[in-house]
Protein backbone atom coordinates (compact mmCIF):
# COMPACT_ATOMS: atom_id res chain seq x y z
CA UNK A 1 0.00 0.00 0.00
CA UNK A 2 1.60 3.18 -1.10
CA UNK A 3 0.78 6.36 0.86
CA UNK A 4 -0.24 9.86 -1.06
CA UNK A 5 -0.60 13.22 0.10
CA UNK A 6 -2.88 15.87 -1.45
CA UNK A 7 -1.89 19.01 -0.55
CA UNK A 8 -5.02 21.30 -1.13
CA UNK A 9 -5.99 25.24 -0.45
CA UNK A 10 -9.49 26.31 0.87
CA UNK A 11 -10.05 29.21 -1.03
CA UNK A 12 -13.29 28.84 -3.13
CA UNK A 13 -14.46 25.14 -3.37
CA UNK A 14 -12.79 23.80 -6.72
CA UNK A 15 -9.60 23.00 -5.22
CA UNK A 16 -10.59 21.36 -2.51
CA UNK A 17 -13.30 18.86 -4.64
CA UNK A 18 -10.90 18.44 -6.78
CA UNK A 19 -8.85 17.09 -3.74
CA UNK A 20 -11.48 15.27 -2.60
CA UNK A 21 -12.16 13.12 -5.50
CA UNK A 22 -8.85 12.41 -6.66
CA UNK A 23 -8.23 10.90 -3.20
CA UNK A 24 -11.41 8.81 -3.37
CA UNK A 25 -10.08 7.10 -6.62
CA UNK A 26 -6.82 6.78 -5.37
CA UNK A 27 -8.27 5.27 -2.01
CA UNK A 28 -10.17 3.04 -4.60
CA UNK A 29 -6.79 1.88 -6.16
CA UNK A 30 -5.89 0.97 -2.41
CA UNK A 31 -3.50 3.97 -1.53
CA UNK A 32 -3.90 5.45 1.60
CA UNK A 33 -4.16 9.08 1.10
CA UNK A 34 -3.90 11.90 3.54
CA UNK A 35 -5.22 15.81 2.72
CA UNK A 36 -3.94 18.87 3.78
CA UNK A 37 -5.04 22.36 3.50
CA UNK A 38 -2.18 24.06 2.82
CA UNK A 39 -3.75 27.56 4.13
CA UNK A 40 -3.38 25.67 8.17
CA UNK A 41 0.41 25.24 7.20
CA UNK A 42 1.29 28.88 6.93
CA UNK A 43 2.15 31.07 10.11
CA UNK A 44 -0.15 31.72 12.87
CA UNK A 45 -3.61 32.91 11.84
CA UNK A 46 -2.11 34.11 8.46
CA UNK A 47 -3.76 31.48 6.22
CA UNK A 48 -7.18 32.26 7.36
CA UNK A 49 -6.96 35.71 7.53
CA UNK A 50 -5.19 35.18 3.32
CA UNK A 51 -8.70 33.56 2.55
CA UNK A 52 -10.73 36.41 4.38
CA UNK A 53 -8.11 38.96 2.21
CA UNK A 54 -9.32 36.76 -0.99
CA UNK A 55 -13.20 36.88 -0.56
CA UNK A 56 -12.68 40.68 0.07
CA UNK A 57 -10.72 41.25 -2.81
CA UNK A 58 -13.59 39.82 -4.62
CA UNK A 59 -16.03 41.90 -3.40
CA UNK A 60 -14.41 44.88 -3.02
CA UNK A 61 -11.97 45.32 -5.45
CA UNK A 62 -12.79 42.26 -8.43
CA UNK A 63 -11.22 43.73 -11.36
CA UNK A 64 -7.51 44.01 -9.35
CA UNK A 65 -7.23 40.54 -10.19
CA UNK A 66 -6.83 41.35 -13.78
CA UNK A 67 -3.43 43.36 -12.89
CA UNK A 68 -2.41 40.68 -10.46
CA UNK A 69 -2.64 37.95 -13.04
CA UNK A 70 -1.57 40.77 -15.77
CA UNK A 71 1.57 40.80 -14.10
CA UNK A 72 2.06 37.62 -13.29
CA UNK A 73 1.90 36.75 -16.44
CA UNK A 74 4.67 39.24 -17.91
CA UNK A 75 7.05 39.43 -15.10
CA UNK A 76 8.94 35.90 -13.86
CA UNK A 77 10.28 38.30 -10.72
CA UNK A 78 6.95 39.14 -9.71
CA UNK A 79 6.41 35.50 -9.98
CA UNK A 80 9.00 34.26 -7.82
CA UNK A 81 9.16 36.95 -5.38
CA UNK A 82 5.14 35.86 -4.46
CA UNK A 83 6.60 32.14 -4.20
CA UNK A 84 9.55 33.04 -1.81
CA UNK A 85 7.04 35.01 0.21
CA UNK A 86 5.32 31.68 0.83
CA UNK A 87 8.44 29.60 1.88
CA UNK A 88 7.72 30.13 5.13
CA UNK A 89 5.28 26.90 4.70
CA UNK A 90 8.86 24.57 3.61
CA UNK A 91 9.47 23.09 7.15
CA UNK A 92 6.01 22.68 7.75
CA UNK A 93 5.22 20.99 4.49
CA UNK A 94 7.76 18.76 4.45
CA UNK A 95 6.61 17.45 7.81
CA UNK A 96 3.32 16.89 6.19
CA UNK A 97 5.12 14.82 2.78
CA UNK A 98 7.37 13.09 5.24
CA UNK A 99 7.31 9.42 4.40
CA UNK A 100 5.25 9.99 1.04
CA UNK A 101 5.56 8.01 -1.80
CA UNK A 102 3.92 10.60 -4.12
CA UNK A 103 3.05 14.06 -3.23
CA UNK A 104 -0.20 15.69 -5.36
CA UNK A 105 -0.64 19.77 -5.32
CA UNK A 106 -4.44 21.33 -6.37
CA UNK A 107 -3.58 24.65 -5.85
CA UNK A 108 -0.44 26.43 -7.48
CA UNK A 109 1.20 27.86 -4.16
CA UNK A 110 1.83 24.79 -2.66
CA UNK A 111 3.21 23.81 -6.02
CA UNK A 112 5.56 26.27 -5.62
CA UNK A 113 6.85 26.03 -2.35
CA UNK A 114 7.13 21.57 -2.90
CA UNK A 115 9.21 22.64 -6.71
CA UNK A 116 11.77 24.71 -4.30
CA UNK A 117 11.58 21.70 -1.32
CA UNK A 118 12.50 19.22 -4.67
CA UNK A 119 14.74 21.22 -6.20
CA UNK A 120 16.48 21.47 -2.95
CA UNK A 121 16.47 17.21 -2.25
CA UNK A 122 14.41 17.99 0.81
CA UNK A 123 11.48 15.90 -0.57
CA UNK A 124 12.69 12.95 -3.36
CA UNK A 125 9.20 11.35 -3.69
CA UNK A 126 7.61 12.42 -7.28
CA UNK A 127 5.28 15.46 -7.18
CA UNK A 128 2.42 16.07 -9.37
CA UNK A 129 0.40 19.60 -9.95
CA UNK A 130 -3.15 18.96 -11.12
CA UNK A 131 -4.48 21.95 -12.81
CA UNK A 132 -7.86 22.34 -11.58
CA UNK A 133 -8.36 25.46 -13.89
CA UNK A 134 -8.52 25.41 -17.67
CA UNK A 135 -7.02 28.62 -17.73
CA UNK A 136 -3.04 28.35 -16.34
CA UNK A 137 -1.17 31.23 -14.91
CA UNK A 138 2.82 31.79 -14.29
CA UNK A 139 1.83 30.32 -10.79
CA UNK A 140 0.74 26.80 -11.91
CA UNK A 141 3.40 25.80 -13.59
CA UNK A 142 6.18 24.56 -10.99
CA UNK A 143 9.94 24.00 -12.78
CA UNK A 144 10.71 20.97 -10.05
CA UNK A 145 7.58 19.51 -10.59
CA UNK A 146 7.65 15.87 -12.00
CA UNK A 147 4.28 15.84 -13.67
CA UNK A 148 1.69 18.38 -14.58
CA UNK A 149 -1.99 16.74 -14.94
CA UNK A 150 -4.11 19.22 -17.64
CA UNK A 151 -8.07 18.95 -18.03
CA UNK A 152 -7.93 19.21 -21.93
CA UNK A 153 -5.55 20.35 -24.35
CA UNK A 154 -6.00 24.05 -24.22
CA UNK A 155 -4.91 24.14 -21.24
CA UNK A 156 -1.90 22.02 -21.45
CA UNK A 157 -0.70 24.17 -24.59
CA UNK A 158 -0.68 27.27 -21.73
CA UNK A 159 1.35 25.02 -19.33
CA UNK A 160 3.57 23.85 -22.11
CA UNK A 161 4.26 27.71 -22.89
CA UNK A 162 5.11 29.00 -19.32
CA UNK A 163 7.55 26.00 -19.38
CA UNK A 164 5.92 22.84 -18.14
CA UNK A 165 8.09 19.43 -19.54
CA UNK A 166 6.21 16.76 -18.41
CA UNK A 167 2.22 17.20 -18.90
CA UNK A 168 -0.85 14.20 -19.25
CA UNK A 169 -4.35 15.19 -20.33
CA UNK A 170 -7.43 13.35 -18.66
CA UNK A 171 -10.73 14.23 -18.09
CA UNK A 172 -11.85 15.93 -14.94
CA UNK A 173 -11.64 14.58 -11.21
CA UNK A 174 -15.83 14.78 -10.71
CA UNK A 175 -18.02 11.78 -8.46
CA UNK A 176 -19.40 9.32 -9.89
CA UNK A 177 -22.59 10.87 -8.75
CA UNK A 178 -22.26 13.40 -11.23
CA UNK A 179 -24.13 11.95 -14.08
CA UNK A 180 -27.39 12.52 -16.74
CA UNK A 181 -30.51 11.79 -15.05
CA UNK A 182 -31.97 8.25 -15.62
CA UNK A 183 -35.27 9.58 -16.58
CA UNK A 184 -37.71 12.17 -16.50
CA UNK A 185 -39.36 10.93 -13.41
CA UNK A 186 -35.93 11.02 -11.89
CA UNK A 187 -35.60 14.72 -12.73
CA UNK A 188 -39.13 15.36 -11.14
CA UNK A 189 -38.54 13.75 -8.31
CA UNK A 190 -34.50 15.79 -8.14
CA UNK A 191 -37.37 19.28 -8.76
CA UNK A 192 -39.61 18.10 -6.15
CA UNK A 193 -36.64 17.31 -3.05
CA UNK A 194 -35.54 21.24 -3.95
CA UNK A 195 -39.33 22.36 -3.76
CA UNK A 196 -38.59 24.12 -8.08
CA UNK A 197 -41.30 24.18 -10.10
CA UNK A 198 -42.35 20.72 -11.98
CA UNK A 199 -42.88 22.83 -15.49
CA UNK A 200 -40.63 25.04 -16.91
CA UNK A 201 -36.91 25.58 -17.90
CA UNK A 202 -34.71 26.38 -15.31
CA UNK A 203 -31.40 27.93 -15.21
CA UNK A 204 -29.18 26.78 -12.14
CA UNK A 205 -27.06 30.00 -11.35
CA UNK A 206 -23.56 28.92 -9.84
CA UNK A 207 -21.62 31.51 -8.16
CA UNK A 208 -18.41 29.39 -6.42
CA UNK A 209 -18.96 28.72 -2.48
CA UNK A 210 -18.96 32.04 -1.62
CA UNK A 211 -21.84 33.51 -3.98
CA UNK A 212 -19.59 36.26 -5.49
CA UNK A 213 -19.94 38.39 -8.64
CA UNK A 214 -23.01 40.05 -10.54
CA UNK A 215 -25.64 37.70 -9.77
CA UNK A 216 -27.97 39.83 -8.90
CA UNK A 217 -27.64 41.11 -11.94
CA UNK A 218 -27.75 37.96 -14.03
CA UNK A 219 -30.91 36.45 -12.39
CA UNK A 220 -32.52 39.69 -13.53
CA UNK A 221 -31.20 39.21 -16.92
CA UNK A 222 -32.44 35.20 -17.18
CA UNK A 223 -35.99 36.12 -15.81
CA UNK A 224 -36.40 39.10 -17.97
CA UNK A 225 -35.90 36.70 -21.31
CA UNK A 226 -38.54 34.33 -20.58
CA UNK A 227 -36.26 31.82 -21.42
CA UNK A 228 -35.97 30.15 -18.25
CA UNK A 229 -36.60 30.59 -14.48
CA UNK A 230 -33.41 31.41 -12.82
CA UNK A 231 -32.25 29.39 -9.66
CA UNK A 232 -29.66 31.14 -7.75
CA UNK A 233 -27.00 29.36 -5.71
CA UNK A 234 -26.20 31.79 -3.32
CA UNK A 235 -23.76 29.87 -1.32
CA UNK A 236 -21.90 30.97 1.96
CA UNK A 237 -23.64 34.76 1.07
CA UNK A 238 -26.71 34.86 3.17
CA UNK A 239 -27.14 38.84 2.19
CA UNK A 240 -27.45 38.02 -1.45
CA UNK A 241 -30.15 34.78 -0.74
CA UNK A 242 -32.48 37.47 1.76
CA UNK A 243 -31.84 40.15 -1.39
CA UNK A 244 -31.93 38.90 -4.50
CA UNK A 245 -35.31 39.95 -6.30
CA UNK A 246 -35.34 38.21 -9.19
CA UNK A 247 -35.72 33.92 -9.37
CA UNK A 248 -35.48 31.23 -6.93
CA UNK A 249 -32.66 31.86 -3.79
CA UNK A 250 -30.77 28.36 -2.95
CA UNK A 251 -28.27 28.39 0.46
CA UNK A 252 -25.43 26.42 0.41
CA UNK A 253 -26.47 22.68 -0.85
CA UNK A 254 -25.04 19.72 0.00
CA UNK A 255 -26.54 17.70 -2.44
CA UNK A 256 -25.32 19.40 -6.16
CA UNK A 257 -25.47 16.43 -8.51
CA UNK A 258 -29.43 15.97 -7.61
CA UNK A 259 -29.74 19.94 -7.91
CA UNK A 260 -28.00 19.60 -11.66
CA UNK A 261 -30.15 17.14 -13.08
CA UNK A 262 -33.07 18.85 -11.50
CA UNK A 263 -31.99 22.08 -13.69
CA UNK A 264 -31.87 22.31 -17.68
CA UNK A 265 -28.68 24.53 -17.73
CA UNK A 266 -25.68 26.19 -15.63
CA UNK A 267 -24.95 29.67 -15.66
CA UNK A 268 -21.59 30.30 -14.18
CA UNK A 269 -18.87 33.34 -13.68
CA UNK A 270 -15.86 31.25 -12.74
CA UNK A 271 -15.20 28.32 -14.65
CA UNK A 272 -14.36 26.16 -11.67
CA UNK A 273 -15.39 22.62 -10.51
CA UNK A 274 -19.23 24.00 -11.21
CA UNK A 275 -18.60 23.63 -14.78
CA UNK A 276 -16.74 20.12 -15.06
CA UNK A 277 -19.60 19.02 -12.51
CA UNK A 278 -22.53 20.50 -14.81
CA UNK A 279 -20.53 18.92 -18.37
CA UNK A 280 -20.64 15.53 -16.47
CA UNK A 281 -24.10 15.92 -15.41
CA UNK A 282 -24.92 16.12 -19.83
CA UNK A 283 -25.86 19.96 -18.99
CA UNK A 284 -24.91 22.54 -21.59
CA UNK A 285 -22.91 25.29 -19.42
CA UNK A 286 -22.83 29.08 -20.76
CA UNK A 287 -20.54 31.70 -18.46
CA UNK A 288 -22.13 35.15 -18.71
CA UNK A 289 -20.99 38.02 -16.35
CA UNK A 290 -17.80 36.19 -15.59
CA UNK A 291 -15.64 37.12 -12.53
CA UNK A 292 -12.44 39.28 -12.99
CA UNK A 293 -8.65 37.68 -13.36
CA UNK A 294 -9.46 34.09 -13.29
CA UNK A 295 -12.95 34.47 -14.02
CA UNK A 296 -12.30 35.57 -17.72
CA UNK A 297 -9.29 33.62 -18.46
CA UNK A 298 -11.08 30.36 -17.71
CA UNK A 299 -14.10 31.95 -19.70
CA UNK A 300 -11.89 32.40 -22.53
CA UNK A 301 -10.47 28.81 -22.21
CA UNK A 302 -13.42 27.14 -21.91
CA UNK A 303 -14.66 28.88 -24.75
CA UNK A 304 -11.38 27.87 -26.84
CA UNK A 305 -12.22 24.33 -26.15
CA UNK A 306 -15.20 24.31 -26.95
CA UNK A 307 -16.97 23.26 -23.67
CA UNK A 308 -18.73 26.29 -22.39
CA UNK A 309 -19.45 29.18 -24.43
CA UNK A 310 -18.88 32.81 -23.96
CA UNK A 311 -21.81 34.97 -23.68
CA UNK A 312 -20.72 38.95 -23.40
CA UNK A 313 -24.05 40.28 -24.56
CA UNK A 314 -27.48 40.43 -23.20
CA UNK A 315 -28.90 40.52 -26.39
CA UNK A 316 -27.62 36.87 -26.94
CA UNK A 317 -28.30 35.81 -23.77
CA UNK A 318 -31.87 33.94 -24.10
CA UNK A 319 -30.62 32.36 -27.61
CA UNK A 320 -27.89 30.64 -25.18
CA UNK A 321 -30.66 29.61 -22.33
CA UNK A 322 -32.21 27.51 -25.00
CA UNK A 323 -29.19 25.55 -25.89
CA UNK A 324 -29.27 21.90 -25.32
CA UNK A 325 -26.71 19.33 -24.33
CA UNK A 326 -24.25 18.05 -26.16
CA UNK A 327 -21.73 15.39 -25.41
CA UNK A 328 -18.57 17.38 -23.67
CA UNK A 329 -15.01 16.90 -25.72
CA UNK A 330 -12.85 15.46 -22.36
CA UNK A 331 -10.48 13.03 -22.11
CA UNK A 332 -12.12 9.76 -20.97
CA UNK A 333 -8.66 9.26 -18.54
CA UNK A 334 -8.75 8.97 -15.12
CA UNK A 335 -6.35 11.40 -13.19
CA UNK A 336 -5.80 8.69 -11.37
CA UNK A 337 -3.88 6.48 -13.69
CA UNK A 338 -0.91 8.96 -14.72
CA UNK A 339 -0.52 9.56 -10.23
CA UNK A 340 -0.49 5.55 -10.76
CA UNK A 341 2.39 5.37 -12.92
CA UNK A 342 4.09 8.52 -11.47
CA UNK A 343 4.85 6.27 -7.82
CA UNK A 344 8.14 5.57 -7.27
CA UNK A 345 9.38 7.61 -10.34
CA UNK A 346 12.38 10.25 -9.02
CA UNK A 347 14.75 12.63 -10.53
CA UNK A 348 17.65 14.19 -8.94
CA UNK A 349 17.24 17.56 -7.92
CA UNK A 350 19.95 20.32 -7.53
CA UNK A 351 20.55 21.95 -4.16
CA UNK A 352 20.47 25.87 -3.48
CA UNK A 353 19.95 28.23 -1.42
CA UNK A 354 18.07 31.75 -1.56
CA UNK A 355 17.79 34.71 0.50
CA UNK A 356 13.87 34.21 1.42
CA UNK A 357 13.54 37.30 3.60
CA UNK A 358 14.65 39.93 1.38
CA UNK A 359 12.21 38.63 -1.50
CA UNK A 360 9.28 38.36 0.97
CA UNK A 361 9.87 42.03 2.37
CA UNK A 362 9.83 43.09 -1.02
CA UNK A 363 6.55 41.40 -2.24
CA UNK A 364 4.84 42.38 1.07
CA UNK A 365 5.91 46.19 0.05
CA UNK A 366 4.47 45.53 -3.37
CA UNK A 367 1.26 44.23 -2.01
CA UNK A 368 0.64 46.57 0.37
CA UNK A 369 1.21 49.58 -2.33
CA UNK A 370 -1.04 47.88 -4.76
CA UNK A 371 -3.72 45.34 -3.56
CA UNK A 372 -3.77 46.57 -0.22
CA UNK A 373 -4.49 50.30 -1.31
CA UNK A 374 -6.89 49.22 -3.72
CA UNK A 375 -8.51 47.65 -0.79
CA UNK A 376 -8.42 50.48 1.50
CA UNK A 377 -9.71 52.88 -0.91
CA UNK A 378 -12.62 50.31 -1.28
CA UNK A 379 -13.35 50.41 2.46
CA UNK A 380 -13.44 53.99 2.78
CA UNK A 381 -9.76 54.79 3.35
CA UNK A 382 -9.25 58.90 1.27
CA UNK A 383 -12.50 58.11 -0.45
CA UNK A 384 -16.03 59.00 -0.05
CA UNK A 385 -17.47 56.36 -2.14
CA UNK A 386 -18.43 53.79 0.62
CA UNK A 387 -19.77 57.00 3.02
CA UNK A 388 -22.40 57.95 0.59
CA UNK A 389 -23.61 54.57 0.03
CA UNK A 390 -25.18 55.18 3.69
CA UNK A 391 -26.30 58.24 3.36
CA UNK A 392 -30.00 57.71 1.81
CA UNK A 393 -29.08 59.89 -1.42
CA UNK A 394 -28.58 59.69 -5.00
CA UNK A 395 -25.69 61.48 -6.71
CA UNK A 396 -26.15 61.27 -9.89
CA UNK A 397 -22.57 61.80 -11.74
CA UNK A 398 -22.35 61.18 -15.53
CA UNK A 399 -19.33 60.06 -17.47
CA UNK A 400 -19.42 62.77 -20.71
CA UNK A 401 -19.17 61.52 -24.45
CA UNK A 402 -16.10 62.38 -26.22
CA UNK A 403 -17.81 61.82 -29.96
CA UNK A 404 -21.05 64.06 -29.34
CA UNK A 405 -21.63 66.86 -27.58
CA UNK A 406 -24.15 67.51 -24.92
CA UNK A 407 -27.35 69.43 -26.20
CA UNK A 408 -28.34 72.34 -23.75
CA UNK A 409 -31.31 70.28 -23.02
CA UNK A 410 -29.75 67.49 -21.55
CA UNK A 411 -27.08 69.79 -19.82
CA UNK A 412 -29.99 71.82 -18.15
CA UNK A 413 -31.72 68.73 -17.04
CA UNK A 414 -28.64 67.12 -15.59
CA UNK A 415 -28.38 71.22 -13.86
CA UNK A 416 -31.60 70.79 -12.58
CA UNK A 417 -30.88 66.52 -10.68
CA UNK A 418 -28.00 68.84 -8.90
CA UNK A 419 -25.91 65.92 -11.38
CA UNK A 420 -22.42 66.36 -11.97
CA UNK A 421 -20.24 65.45 -15.76
CA UNK A 422 -17.15 63.27 -15.31
CA UNK A 423 -14.25 64.72 -17.59
CA UNK A 424 -11.90 62.61 -19.45
CA UNK A 425 -8.42 63.79 -20.99
CA UNK A 426 -10.22 62.77 -24.55
CA UNK A 427 -13.19 64.49 -23.19
CA UNK A 428 -10.78 67.94 -22.52
CA UNK A 429 -9.44 67.61 -25.90
CA UNK A 430 -12.69 67.04 -28.07
CA UNK A 431 -15.33 68.69 -26.20
CA UNK A 432 -14.06 71.69 -24.62
CA UNK A 433 -17.14 73.70 -25.26
CA UNK A 434 -19.52 71.25 -23.64
CA UNK A 435 -16.92 71.26 -20.58
CA UNK A 436 -17.22 75.06 -20.46
CA UNK A 437 -20.92 75.01 -20.88
CA UNK A 438 -21.60 72.33 -18.10
CA UNK A 439 -19.64 74.12 -15.55
CA UNK A 440 -21.61 77.50 -16.75
CA UNK A 441 -24.81 75.67 -15.93
CA UNK A 442 -23.58 75.20 -12.91
CA UNK A 443 -22.71 71.08 -13.41
CA UNK A 444 -20.35 70.12 -10.65
CA UNK A 445 -16.92 68.65 -13.31
CA UNK A 446 -15.29 65.73 -11.91
CA UNK A 447 -11.98 64.91 -13.03
CA UNK A 448 -12.00 61.05 -14.35
CA UNK A 449 -8.90 61.19 -15.68
CA UNK A 450 -7.99 58.57 -18.71
CA UNK A 451 -11.03 56.81 -18.27
CA UNK A 452 -14.50 57.23 -16.52
CA UNK A 453 -13.77 55.83 -14.10
CA UNK A 454 -10.22 56.27 -13.67
CA UNK A 455 -8.59 52.61 -13.59
CA UNK A 456 -4.63 52.37 -12.66
CA UNK A 457 -1.67 51.00 -14.73
CA UNK A 458 1.10 49.53 -14.41
CA UNK A 459 3.20 52.03 -16.28
CA UNK A 460 0.62 54.11 -17.65
CA UNK A 461 -1.56 56.65 -17.22
CA UNK A 462 -1.21 58.29 -13.78
CA UNK A 463 -0.03 61.54 -15.78
CA UNK A 464 -3.40 62.13 -16.66
CA UNK A 465 -4.79 62.84 -13.46
CA UNK A 466 -2.67 65.94 -13.31
CA UNK A 467 -3.17 66.96 -17.07
CA UNK A 468 -7.18 66.62 -16.56
CA UNK A 469 -7.24 68.92 -13.05
CA UNK A 470 -5.17 71.18 -15.14
CA UNK A 471 -6.87 71.40 -18.48
CA UNK A 472 -10.41 71.31 -16.13
CA UNK A 473 -8.88 74.65 -14.34
CA UNK A 474 -8.03 76.52 -17.93
CA UNK A 475 -11.52 75.34 -19.48
CA UNK A 476 -13.68 75.92 -16.32
CA UNK A 477 -11.42 78.68 -13.91
CA UNK A 478 -11.81 76.40 -11.44
CA UNK A 479 -9.64 73.08 -10.18
CA UNK A 480 -12.06 69.74 -9.76
CA UNK A 481 -12.12 69.28 -6.50
CA UNK A 482 -13.26 65.48 -6.37
CA UNK A 483 -11.49 62.52 -8.99
CA UNK A 484 -13.76 59.37 -9.97
CA UNK A 485 -12.24 55.84 -9.52
CA UNK A 486 -13.73 52.15 -9.79
CA UNK A 487 -11.25 52.03 -6.59
CA UNK A 488 -8.44 50.17 -8.17
CA UNK A 489 -5.58 52.93 -7.56
CA UNK A 490 -2.13 52.17 -5.86
CA UNK A 491 0.55 54.42 -3.39
CA UNK A 492 1.27 56.59 -6.31
CA UNK A 493 -2.12 57.58 -7.88
CA UNK A 494 -3.23 58.53 -4.23
CA UNK A 495 -0.08 60.54 -3.57
CA UNK A 496 -0.87 62.21 -7.08
CA UNK A 497 -4.71 63.26 -6.12
CA UNK A 498 -3.80 64.20 -2.66
CA UNK A 499 -1.15 67.00 -4.55
CA UNK A 500 -4.42 68.28 -6.48
CA UNK A 501 -6.33 68.22 -3.32
CA UNK A 502 -8.83 66.35 -4.71
CA UNK A 503 -10.61 63.58 -2.90
CA UNK A 504 -11.82 60.32 -4.51
CA UNK A 505 -15.03 59.15 -5.29
CA UNK A 506 -15.46 54.97 -5.62
CA UNK A 507 -19.28 54.81 -7.49
CA UNK A 508 -21.69 52.74 -5.82
CA UNK A 509 -23.27 51.64 -8.79
CA UNK A 510 -22.72 52.31 -12.63
CA UNK A 511 -25.10 52.08 -15.35
CA UNK A 512 -25.27 52.55 -18.76
CA UNK A 513 -27.38 55.20 -20.73
CA UNK A 514 -31.06 53.81 -21.95
CA UNK A 515 -30.79 50.40 -19.65
CA UNK A 516 -32.96 49.63 -17.06
CA UNK A 517 -32.59 51.26 -14.21
CA UNK A 518 -32.30 48.63 -10.57
CA UNK A 519 -33.77 49.04 -7.29
CA UNK A 520 -32.49 50.36 -4.19
CA UNK A 521 -29.95 52.30 -5.57
CA UNK A 522 -28.17 54.46 -3.07
CA UNK A 523 -24.91 56.84 -3.06
CA UNK A 524 -22.95 58.19 -6.39
CA UNK A 525 -24.78 56.29 -9.18
CA UNK A 526 -22.35 56.86 -12.36
CA UNK A 527 -23.99 56.81 -15.93
CA UNK A 528 -21.82 55.73 -19.20
CA UNK A 529 -22.96 57.77 -22.06
CA UNK A 530 -22.40 57.01 -25.59
CA UNK A 531 -23.40 59.11 -28.42
CA UNK A 532 -26.50 57.31 -29.64
CA UNK A 533 -28.01 56.90 -26.25
CA UNK A 534 -30.71 59.36 -24.94
CA UNK A 535 -29.22 60.68 -21.55
CA UNK A 536 -31.76 63.00 -21.44
CA UNK A 537 -34.27 59.72 -20.71
CA UNK A 538 -31.81 58.19 -18.27
CA UNK A 539 -31.71 61.58 -16.35
CA UNK A 540 -35.36 60.91 -15.94
CA UNK A 541 -35.56 57.26 -15.11
CA UNK A 542 -33.07 57.91 -12.61
CA UNK A 543 -35.18 60.50 -10.96
CA UNK A 544 -38.66 58.59 -11.32
CA UNK A 545 -37.04 55.52 -9.47
CA UNK A 546 -35.48 58.43 -6.58
CA UNK A 547 -39.12 59.44 -6.15
CA UNK A 548 -40.67 56.16 -6.03
CA UNK A 549 -38.48 54.85 -3.38
CA UNK A 550 -38.27 58.52 -1.37
CA UNK A 551 -34.53 58.95 -2.30
CA UNK A 552 -32.71 62.52 -1.90
CA UNK A 553 -31.02 63.47 -5.27
CA UNK A 554 -28.39 65.30 -3.73
CA UNK A 555 -25.58 67.28 -5.31
CA UNK A 556 -22.03 65.81 -5.05
CA UNK A 557 -20.79 68.90 -3.96
CA UNK A 558 -22.36 67.51 -0.96
CA UNK A 559 -19.38 64.85 -0.67
CA UNK A 560 -16.50 67.40 -1.42
CA UNK A 561 -16.78 69.19 1.53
Amino acid sequence: MNRVVIVSASVGAGHDGAARELARRLAEHGHRVDIHDYLDLLPGSMGRALGAAYLRQLLAVPRSWDVLLKLLQRSRLFARLICLLFSVTGRPLRRVVAGADLVVSTHPLPSQTLSRLRRKGRVTVPVVTYLTDMSVHRLWVAPHVDLHIALHEVAAEQARQLGAKRIVVTGPAVGPAFRPAASNAERLRAREKFGLPAEGRLALVAAGSWGVGDIADTAREIAATGAATPVVLCGQNETLRRELADGIALGWIDDMPTLMRACDIVVQNAGGLSSLEALATGLPVITYRCLAGHGRTNAAALDEAGLVPWIRDENDLARALATRPTEAALSATCPSVPLDAEMGHTEPVRRRRRLALAAASTVAVLWLATVGVSLAVAGGFQSIGPASRRGGAVYVLVAVDSTKPMSKQTIHKLAIAHGAAAVSTTVLRTQPETVRALAKAGVTIVNAADGAPYETGVFTGRGSIGQVATGIAAVTGRSPRLMVSNGELDAVDLGIVAMHRERIIVPAATVHCGAAMGHGMRGVILVESTGDCDLGATLDALAALAHRHSVRQASIEELSA
